[in-house]
């Protein structure tokens, strides 16, 4: 095999593998993911079995059919829950259960915490990135991809000691997200772009592989894809 020859298979080695692991990996993770809230949510319910049924515990259908149930107890009670809250009487219980959580101090902070984080979630869009942003991070002629999470409209600390006004960014570390930084900037450092969030949190999740550019130009730049 020639030196060009072995170049080339190595290539289209390399092009396969990772468009596998871009394949095989998400699912991997999902499933990961779905397995691990499914045993995590159920387990006291098969635990529960093995202290009244010791024989039946050993059963692995008995233990999936004691975990389905369980899903879809869990299901129907938030179900009624959310339904409850559509009344008076609801919304006060709610109110007090805070006031009791706020008053204890650890949990309190726990309480506290999971709130702000279900309040940055919960966002009329259902997401707490709003806009794919980018600014020049970190410093003047590197740019880095950002998340606004916040426009901070009306009166704000941070704005008014700086004079201006500051947007919220998220700037997420890669190839995990979850991480990163949060920056306060004026409006006119931000360059705010068309894509979507999604495909913003593509480009970071893949390291700059997926750049959700056409797909014609991708076949131009790598004439071996199919």
């Amino acid at each position: 095999m020639t030196k060009r020859a072995r170049n080339n298979f190595l290539r289209w080695l390399k092009r396969r593998l990772l468009g596998g692991v871009l394949v095989v990996l998400p699912v991997l993770v999902t499933f990961w993911l779905a397995g691990f809230l499914y045993v995590k949510l159920t387990g006291w319910a098969v635990t529960l079995v093995q202290h009244f049924a010791p024989g039946l515990h050993s059963l692995f259908w008995v233990q999936q059919a004691v975990r389905v149930a369980t899903l879809l107890l869990i299901i129907i009670i938030l179900l009624l829950v959310g339904e409850f809250m559509r009344y008076k009487s609801g919304r006060l219980l709610a109110h007090l259960t805070e006031l009791v959580l706020l008053k204890v101090p650890i949990l309190r902070s726990v309480y506290v915490t999971s709130r702000q984080i279900g309040e940055a979630l919960w966002t009329p869009k259902g997401n707490m990135f709003r806009q794919v942003v980018l600014i020049e991070y970190p410093r003047r002629g590197i740019y880095t991809l950002g998340f606004l999470t916040n426009e901070n409209r009306g009166e704000w600390e941070l704005s008014a000691k700086t004079g201006s006004k500051l947007l919220s960014i998220f700037v997420p570390t890669t190839p995990n997200p979850t991480s990163g930084f949060l920056l306060f900037l004026p409006r006119e450092d931000c360059i705010f772009l068309d894509m979507k969030v999604s495909e913003g949190m593509k480009l970071v999740i893949s390291g700059g592989i997926s750049s959700g550019a056409n797909p014609a130009a991708e076949k131009i730049r790598h004439p071996g894809a199919r």
